[in-house]
Protein backbone atom coordinates (compact mmCIF):
# COMPACT_ATOMS: atom_id res chain seq x y z
CA UNK A 1 0.00 0.00 0.00
CA UNK A 2 1.53 3.12 -0.73
CA UNK A 3 1.40 6.09 2.06
CA UNK A 4 2.23 9.85 1.63
CA UNK A 5 3.93 11.28 4.64
CA UNK A 6 2.62 14.74 5.63
CA UNK A 7 4.59 17.27 7.82
CA UNK A 8 3.07 19.43 10.34
CA UNK A 9 1.33 21.35 8.07
CA UNK A 10 -0.15 19.01 5.91
CA UNK A 11 2.42 19.43 3.20
CA UNK A 12 3.64 15.99 1.74
CA UNK A 13 7.11 15.27 1.97
CA UNK A 14 7.61 11.93 0.83
CA UNK A 15 6.19 9.14 -0.27
CA UNK A 16 6.34 5.34 1.00
CA UNK A 17 4.97 1.60 1.18
CA UNK A 18 3.22 -0.25 3.96
CA UNK A 19 2.38 -3.45 4.68
CA UNK A 20 -1.55 -4.41 5.81
CA UNK A 21 -1.99 -5.28 8.94
CA UNK A 22 -5.27 -7.37 9.54
CA UNK A 23 -4.71 -6.34 13.70
CA UNK A 24 -3.98 -3.05 13.07
CA UNK A 25 -6.88 -2.57 10.76
CA UNK A 26 -8.76 -4.21 13.23
CA UNK A 27 -8.00 -2.13 16.43
CA UNK A 28 -8.09 1.31 14.33
CA UNK A 29 -11.64 0.10 13.38
CA UNK A 30 -12.41 -0.69 17.42
CA UNK A 31 -10.85 2.70 18.34
CA UNK A 32 -12.68 4.60 15.91
CA UNK A 33 -15.96 3.23 17.25
CA UNK A 34 -14.95 4.05 20.60
CA UNK A 35 -13.48 7.93 19.86
CA UNK A 36 -17.19 8.91 17.81
CA UNK A 37 -19.51 6.87 19.99
CA UNK A 38 -20.74 4.86 17.34
CA UNK A 39 -23.20 1.70 18.03
CA UNK A 40 -21.27 -1.87 17.56
CA UNK A 41 -23.77 -2.30 14.47
CA UNK A 42 -22.38 0.54 12.65
CA UNK A 43 -19.62 -1.91 11.23
CA UNK A 44 -22.62 -4.24 9.99
CA UNK A 45 -23.61 -1.37 7.68
CA UNK A 46 -24.09 -1.95 3.62
CA UNK A 47 -22.61 1.46 3.53
CA UNK A 48 -19.41 1.30 5.87
CA UNK A 49 -18.59 -2.45 4.02
CA UNK A 50 -19.13 -1.35 1.07
CA UNK A 51 -16.43 1.84 1.73
CA UNK A 52 -14.15 -0.69 3.65
CA UNK A 53 -14.47 -2.60 0.33
CA UNK A 54 -13.15 0.13 -2.27
CA UNK A 55 -10.75 2.05 0.21
CA UNK A 56 -8.76 -1.07 1.69
CA UNK A 57 -10.40 -3.93 0.14
CA UNK A 58 -8.06 -6.16 1.72
CA UNK A 59 -9.69 -5.23 5.13
CA UNK A 60 -12.54 -7.14 5.86
CA UNK A 61 -14.60 -5.23 9.02
CA UNK A 62 -15.05 -7.41 12.03
CA UNK A 63 -18.97 -8.26 12.86
CA UNK A 64 -20.49 -6.40 15.71
CA UNK A 65 -19.76 -9.38 17.74
CA UNK A 66 -16.04 -9.56 17.36
CA UNK A 67 -16.20 -6.20 18.04
CA UNK A 68 -17.83 -5.90 20.96
CA UNK A 69 -15.07 -9.19 22.24
CA UNK A 70 -12.20 -6.83 21.30
CA UNK A 71 -13.72 -4.02 22.94
CA UNK A 72 -13.63 -5.78 26.48
CA UNK A 73 -10.32 -7.47 26.06
CA UNK A 74 -9.19 -3.87 24.96
CA UNK A 75 -11.07 -2.59 28.57
CA UNK A 76 -8.68 -5.16 30.48
CA UNK A 77 -5.78 -4.18 28.88
CA UNK A 78 -6.17 -0.74 29.89
CA UNK A 79 -7.35 -1.45 33.26
CA UNK A 80 -4.49 -3.47 33.83
CA UNK A 81 -2.03 -0.69 32.64
CA UNK A 82 -3.87 1.76 34.23
CA UNK A 83 -3.93 -0.09 37.82
CA UNK A 84 -0.01 -0.74 36.75
CA UNK A 85 0.05 3.48 36.35
CA UNK A 86 -1.72 4.64 39.26
CA UNK A 87 0.86 2.34 41.64
CA UNK A 88 3.28 4.23 40.58
CA UNK A 89 2.09 7.39 42.22
CA UNK A 90 0.18 8.82 45.25
CA UNK A 91 -3.54 8.95 44.30
CA UNK A 92 -6.64 11.19 45.84
CA UNK A 93 -9.99 10.00 44.77
CA UNK A 94 -12.95 12.38 44.33
CA UNK A 95 -16.54 11.65 43.65
CA UNK A 96 -18.99 13.65 42.48
CA UNK A 97 -23.20 12.40 42.78
CA UNK A 98 -26.35 14.22 41.01
CA UNK A 99 -29.83 13.12 40.55
CA UNK A 100 -30.78 13.62 37.12
CA UNK A 101 -34.71 14.57 35.66
CA UNK A 102 -35.92 11.25 35.16
CA UNK A 103 -35.07 11.06 38.84
CA UNK A 104 -32.08 8.78 38.30
CA UNK A 105 -28.88 9.12 40.98
CA UNK A 106 -25.54 8.90 39.61
CA UNK A 107 -21.97 8.55 41.29
CA UNK A 108 -18.69 9.10 39.00
CA UNK A 109 -14.98 8.27 40.52
CA UNK A 110 -12.33 10.31 39.76
CA UNK A 111 -8.32 9.10 40.42
CA UNK A 112 -6.19 12.31 40.66
CA UNK A 113 -2.38 12.71 40.58
CA UNK A 114 0.82 14.84 39.50
CA UNK A 115 2.90 12.48 37.39
CA UNK A 116 7.14 13.38 37.84
CA UNK A 117 6.85 16.52 35.88
CA UNK A 118 4.00 18.09 38.79
CA UNK A 119 1.69 17.85 35.77
CA UNK A 120 -2.17 16.78 37.12
CA UNK A 121 -3.81 13.91 35.54
CA UNK A 122 -7.67 12.92 35.62
CA UNK A 123 -8.74 9.68 35.39
CA UNK A 124 -12.74 8.23 35.60
CA UNK A 125 -13.17 4.56 37.25
CA UNK A 126 -15.75 4.38 37.90
CA UNK A 127 -19.44 5.56 36.60
CA UNK A 128 -22.30 4.29 38.25
CA UNK A 129 -25.95 4.15 39.43
CA UNK A 130 -26.73 4.57 43.01
CA UNK A 131 -29.50 4.17 45.09
CA UNK A 132 -28.98 7.38 47.18
CA UNK A 133 -26.61 10.31 48.00
CA UNK A 134 -25.87 8.62 51.67
CA UNK A 135 -22.07 8.35 52.50
CA UNK A 136 -22.46 4.76 53.41
CA UNK A 137 -23.74 3.99 49.73
CA UNK A 138 -20.75 5.91 48.15
CA UNK A 139 -17.85 4.58 50.75
CA UNK A 140 -19.06 1.04 49.79
CA UNK A 141 -19.09 1.68 45.93
CA UNK A 142 -16.05 3.50 46.37
CA UNK A 143 -14.79 0.21 48.33
CA UNK A 144 -15.08 -1.81 45.23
Amino acid sequence: VLTFAKDQSGSITALGATRFNKEESRKACLRMVIIDELPFSFVDGEGFRHFCSVACPRFIPPSRRTLARDLLALYYDEKQLLKAKLAAYRVCLTTDTWTSVQNINYMVLTAHFLDGDWMLHKRVLNFCVIQNHKGRTIGRLIEK
